[in-house]
């Protein structure tokens, strides 16, 4: 809290920034607070209009389908059109899922408004991003990135608690009319809100003065409905990035990090019930440590990039998580346990918080991708997905034949190969002064 308060104290900063910066944190935590509110009341729910385990589990894989689908096309409509439209449309897609839950009657209503919950998400998660990106210099969006990632953690922590209290009190749909209320009052004030310049060549890439839009967010329109053919315009906008190296291994080390919240979210908690005889409640405590270093970590190691460097944490915190993960399974008692998860947290942050200014970083100035941030973020969310849909596979399968240890290893092996390549073929994005 003393970080966002610093942030919006800073004269360094206009106050349009440090408007449609808050504007953007609260988009994210209500997407996040949306996202944990159902983990408490929708199983009960479904449950009780009939719903089988195997229809329960289609209800909540819908989220992470709209997730990896949607992640790349709101990315190139940001470059497109920019990024006032798939942000207003993003919260009012978030607006009409949360709706459609408060009246579902229906398994398949349910399953398709978590459905628009995860396209909303992959729509304003990576307008979010690039909004930030637009917004700030290199020397500072580190730390604005990682204020931005702490808004998600803080709402995946809060949103749980919320739809517990309001499901108990007062009733199924109270929570869901309590964002659906925050969500479109937030589309209205992103919708009269003034936008950074997008688009390829649009901008100067983390300049020191950033170019604010006049209409209506669609500044680059002449330049999308230019006539060239649909296929060919993909080509144009997707070969700069295919190609760009830094790209590639900054897209590598969030798959492979994502691959292990998919992989230890399902084994863990089994694991923890027959060693320590941890219940739900037990396990919820555990894990929301994790979540709570994890989102306290980013800011400090984003601020941490911005002075020394984006490789230094990414390597350390990827060498670090290699260490520590295997410990979840050897910890011999739950002090242990414990202790290892907040450390974990912390490095798992240390790597994180680099990625994000790394990728705003590897498209701008002398890149062929110069300014098409929407598209880098929505491969960059498309990666995240990708990791937490293999992760819990290959996790399960390596786990069921040779065990949780031997699981943790073999991710553990997968992030010290990521950490080498990355040290010996990322080149560091960060100018120095």
């Amino acid at each position: 809290m003393r970080i966002v308060m610093r942030v919006l104290e800073d004269k360094a900063c206009s106050s349009p920034e440090n408007y449609l910066f808050v504007l953007v944190n609260l988009t994210i935590f209500l997407d996040s607070v949306l996202y944990g509110i159902i983990v408490p009341v929708v199983p009960h729910y479904a449950t009780a209009l009939g719903a089988s385990p195997a229809q329960l589990g289609v209800i909540f894989a819908a989220y992470s389908a709209g997730l990896l689908l949607f992640g790349i096309p709101a990315g190139i409509a940001c470059d497109r059109y920019g990024y006032k439209p798939p942000l207003v449309l993003g919260m009012a897609g978030l607006t009409l899922a949360t709706i459609a839950f408060a009246f579902s009657g229906r398994i398949w209503l349910l399953a398709a408004s978590r459905l628009v919950q995860g396209i909303a998400g992959a729509v304003t998660w990576t307008a979010a991003m690039a909004v930030v990106a637009a917004l700030y210099p290199a020397r500072r969006l580190g730390q604005r990135m990682g204020i931005m990632m702490t808004s998600g953690g803080i709402g995946t922590i809060v949103g749980p608690a919320l739809g517990g209290a309001f499901y108990q009190f007062a009733g199924y749909a109270a929570p869901f009319l309590a964002v659906a209320l925050a969500g479109t009052v937030l589309g209205v004030l992103l919708w009269f809100s003034r936008m950074p310049e997008t688009g390829a060549g649009s901008a100067e890439g983390n300049g020191e003065d950033n170019e604010w839009e006049k209409g209506n967010g669609r500044q680059n329109e002449g330049e999308s409905r230019s006539g060239h053919p649909w296929g060919s315009r993909l080509k144009t906008e997707f070969r700069p990035l295919l190609h760009n190296r830094k790209v590639g291994w900054v897209l590598l080390v969030i798959a492979a990090g994502s691959s292990g919240f998919g992989m230890i979210e399902p084994l863990l908690p089994l694991a923890l019930e027959k060693r320590f005889g941890l219940n739900s409640a037990g396990i919820g405590l555990l894990f929301g440590a994790f979540s709570f270093f994890l989102a306290l970590a980013q800011p400090f190691f984003g601020a941490l990039s911005d002075r020394l460097g984006r490789k230094p944490p990414l390597i350390g915190g990827l060498l670090c998580t290699t260490v520590l993960v295997p410990w979840l399974a050897l910890a011999p008692n739950i002090q242990l346990e414990t202790a290892v998860l907040i450390l974990l947290g912390v490095a798992t942050g240390a790597y994180f918080a680099p990625t994000m200014p790394l990728l705003a970083e590897s498209t701008a100035g002398d890149s062929p991708a110069n300014g098409r941030y929407g598209t880098t973020y929505g491969l960059s969310n498309t990666a995240y997905s990708l990791g937490l849909v293999a992760g819990p596979v290959a996790g399960t399968l390596i786990a069921q034949r040779w065990g949780l240890l031997a699981a943790l290893l073999a991710y553990s092996a997968l992030l010290l190969l990521v950490a080498a390549g990355a040290a010996a073929r990322l080149q560091e994005t960060l100018k120095k002064k």
